[in-house]
Parts: structure tokens; sequence; C-alpha cells
């Protein structure tokens, strides 16, 4: 898969890759935590062949994007800023927005701070908060605490390259060599910046600014963000609708990509988007 690379608005060389057919109709994939463009890769072949034009990027600080050692270069508004700065170098129009865990964050802080830039959103396995720790204030405080010990002692340990997804087809949740190999090849430093960035994230109250068609997919098993997740994202998204797939993990994208493009695809056609 062959990319380029766009300087953002600050600077930052982002990496992406585009599939252009139709000049009026595009799909914006964003991956999720510690992952990067090629993860998408069977769900933007599928859309390809329905005539759609389809763009992924590496997120800063993973895949062949930049990176830095400095925590406010990892700011929810930067990725968002970056997303913004590439829609308006390529001249999208008419965009809907697929953000996977992370990616979820960032497209629903793109949407709260930029509505009028897509024309429906699909939110797979996220949320508006970072897992596990939930409201939880002395949690938070020493996840912080510990992150910002490491980060004083440990090396920055980095792969290059993108990751081969292949590899980790049907893996668990929580299986420990996928999330290795997305730690070393975000690298160690960047993982753990960003992971300080988020622990005291909590974005609820953007949930109310959304007003575009929104698609929630949820996999019933998990354990990352459970249906719960998905369930409140709904209630609080006015223009949403609700999809839990059977049998799914929070590896979604990578585990069941024919069940994932029929929810969007079915998500597509009744917002007019495919006819």
């Amino acid at each position: 898969m062959s990319g380029k690379y766009f300087t953002s608005f600050d600077g930052a060389k982002i990496y992406y890759h585009k599939t252009e057919k139709d000049k009026d109709r595009w799909l914006i994939f964003l991956h999720g935590f510690g992952g990067d463009l090629t993860a998408w890769q069977k769900e933007r072949a599928y859309f390809t062949k329905l005539g759609i034009s389809t763009i992924a990027m590496d997120l800063r600080g993973h895949g062949l994007s930049e990176r830095s050692n400095k925590k406010e270069f990892y700011n929810l508004e930067n990725f968002a800023r970056d997303v913004k700065a590439l829609i308006e170098k390529e001249s999208i129009k008419n965009a809907v927005m697929i953000g996977h865990c992370f990616g979820g964050m960032v497209t629903i802080y793109f949407q709260a701070q930029y509505p009028n830039y897509t024309h429906g959103l699909v939110l797979v396995d996220t949320s508006f908060k970072p897992p596990f720790i939930g409201d939880n204030r002395v949690a938070q405080v020493l996840v912080d605490h510990i992150i910002s010990l490491m980060l004083k002692v440990v090396p920055n340990i980095k792969v290059e390259g993108h990751i081969d997804f292949n590899k980790f087809i049907g893996t668990s949740d929580l299986d420990f060599k996928r999330i290795l190999s997305d730690i070393l090849h975000t690298s160690l430093q960047s993982y753990l910046v960003l992971s300080k960035n988020l622990v005291n994230l909590d974005a609820k109250e953007l949930l109310d600014k959304i007003s575009v068609p929104t698609l929630v997919v949820e996999g019933k098993n998990d354990t990352i963000f459970p249906p719960e997740v998905a369930k409140y994202l709904h209630s609080r998204i006015k223009n949403s609708e609700l999809d839990l797939i059977e049998g799914a993990n929070h590896i979604l994208v990578l585990n069941n990509p024919k069940d994932l493009e029929k929810s969007i695809s079915n998500f597509l056609t009744k917002i007019n988007f495919i006819p």
C-alpha cells in the first residue's frame, strides 16, 4: 500500500493513503489506539468495490506519521485538527467518518468542534473516555503517576513500519502479542505519552453536540468498551442508531470485517450515501 505525507497545521508530517473512485463520496477511516491505517484494509477494499472513495491516515504518533516526546503534541484537539487539515488538503466535501476505539474518540471530538465537515459518523467499539479507570479519581492519579515514572526510566523502543494485522486476526481483546506489537510499532514513548493524555479524558458533553446521522457499532463481547458504553453513546447522540454484533469483541475491525461492512452499508443506505 503506497501512500504519501502531508504537513499538518503544526508542521507534523502525517501519512495517509487514499483510493479515489467517486470524488463526491468519501469514507474517512481512523484507526484505534496503537494501530495504523492498514487495519482497515478489508473494509476499505469492500467499499472501494462499491465505487466509494476511501481515505485513511496514520494518526500522529502511529504508523508512519511523526512522533514527539512532548505531551501537548498528543492533545486530542491536535488529532482532530490533523483530520481537518487532510480533508481541506484533499478538498473532500461529502464524507462519512468511521472511527474505531481511539479513532472513534477523535471522531467524536472532531464532529463536536467541526460540525460542517462530515455528513455522518460511524463509531466502532469506542467511548467518550478511556476504559477501566472510569470516574475513579484515585485510579486516575495513580495511573498518571505510574506512567510518569515509566517515562523517566524506560527506553524508547520502536519497531519501524506498519503492523502486519493478518497475524492477529481472531485474537482476544487483551491478546498479549497484539498489544505488545501495538506498543512497539507506536513506540513505547509515544504510547505512554498518549496514554497519559487520555487518563483524565471525559468528553461526554461533546456527545450532545453531534447532530449528523450516527451509527454506533459494538461487539457484544467487547470487554474494553462493553455494550453498556455503546448504549450510552446511542442515548446521548440525538440522531443515532445502535448495532450490537453477536459474537464480536473489541477487535471487530480485524475479526468481523464482513459483519462490520454489512452494518456500515445498511447505515449508508439509510442516509442516502449509497443509492
